[in-house]
């Protein structure tokens, strides 16, 4: 590229010395006329003949022709010159289309535009997370703790749990948000029972006591009945219930200030496990009296009733079995029901992001004598 530049410039330079020879002769070449002076007179203009005036119109002609032509050589050096120049030169460079419009040379240039911010290249926009380029969300979690009437005509008792509340939606005075509780609460009631094992077992009893030769007791005459405690056995009942309510809405009023009353409902699942431990009311050994040491194996006929029924029944019937108890494991009986809660309370802003108050809820639970309420204090962190 630069080698054809060059000899482009070679050749403009060699065109432009045969204009200027060329010029120079043509001035070389014109004849001087002589002029007459008189003194003190003008002398008369006398016109020039035609042959005289028609040269010196074409001679004019073939100048203006040859000024146009170093008009246009020049603008051809000027544009090469452009192009030998740095990149960052901001000199205009017009088309060839346009080189005989150009203006003189020695004119001022119109200024060039100044060049544009380069592009930005599209940088990574890190996702939206929490914390902390969220901030505070208006959400809550919380804890309560308080009392419970229980179901199934159980004493009140404890309860605690816990709650996350989610902010939906702005609503007039308030806003609405989704709520998820967990509750779990604990009663000991005494109640009466009847076990059908421990009838049968006075059966099976009497035919022993008889077959062995005992002497008759009262309680013979009804075997059903004696002599252990079969038909009404007092047993302390320990009922458990778990709250699981996976879908709540609750509106809160926010207009008041810190002061912030609430209305909450939703749907919920309830497990109930219970046992009926009959520990204090029923013993082998005052039963029988005399007869409880009858040998049986190798133990009493006492302390062999007391292993198999006495403990923690299962549907009031019977205990666990005693190997079972010895390990621990878990024994009752219970129920996975369904059902739904509506309750409210208050809250109130200690700060920003701590608050104390208290909650009352109806929980309406399937079956007979299955609804409950609870009534509880809480305490929620915001963020």
């Amino acid at each position: 590229m630069l080698r054809k530049t060059m000899k482009r410039f070679l050749v403009t330079g060699a065109v432009l010395l045969v204009v200027a020879a060329i010029t120079s002769l043509a001035a070389f070449s014109q004849t001087a006329e002589p002029v007459q002076i008189a003194a003190n007179t003008v002398a008369p203009i006398a016109s020039k003949p035609a042959g005289d005036v028609t040269p010196t119109n074409a001679l004019q002609a073939r100048i203006d022709a040859q000024q146009q032509e170093i008009n246009k050589l020049s603008v051809l050096v000027e544009r090469l010159q452009a192009m030998l120049e740095p990149v960052a030169s901001t000199r205009p460079i017009l088309p060839n289309a346009l080189i005989g419009f150009m203006p003189e040379p020695g004119g001022s240039p119109s200024p060039s535009p100044s060049p544009g911010p380069p592009p930005a290249a599209s940088a990574y926009t890190a996702p939206r997370e929490l914390l902390p380029d969220i901030g505070q969300i208006g959400a809550e979690l919380g804890f309560f703790v308080g009392g419970a009437t229980n179901p199934y005509k159980d004493n009140t008792g404890f309860a605690s749990g816990g709650y996350i509340d989610l902010p939906w939606k702005k609503v007039p005075g308030g806003k609405l948000s989704y709520e998820i509780m967990v509750g779990l609460q604990r009663s000991v009631t005494t109640q009466t029972s009847t076990s059908g094992v421990n009838v049968l077992v006075n059966t099976a009893l009497n035919n022993y006591l008889v077959a062995a030769g005992a002497e008759p007791l009262p309680s013979l005459t009804n075997y059903l009945a004696g002599p252990l405690p079969a038909l009404s056995q007092t047993v302390e009942e320990r009922s458990k219930v778990l709250t699981v309510a996976p879908f709540e809405l609750k509106y809160t009023v926010t207009k008041l200030g810190r002061f912030r009353p609430y209305a909450v409902a939703g749907l919920g699942g309830y497990v109930w496990i219970g046992s009926d431990n009959n520990v204090g009311s029923f013993n082998a050994n005052t039963a029988l009296g005399s007869l409880a040491s009858l040998p049986v194996g190798t133990s009493t006929l006492g302390a062999t009733l007391n292993a198999l029924l006495q403990g923690s029944q299962i549907g009031g019937l019977a205990p666990t079995a005693p190997e079972l108890a010895a390990r621990g494991v878990p024994h009752g009986q219970g129920n996975v029901l369904f059902g739904g809660q509506i309750g409210g309370g208050a809250e109130v802003r200690i700060t920003p992001k701590l608050s104390m108050g208290f909650d009352i809820r109806h929980n309406q639970v399937e079956g007979h004598n299955a609804s409950f309420n609870t009534f509880a204090f809480n305490q929620g962190l915001h963020w």
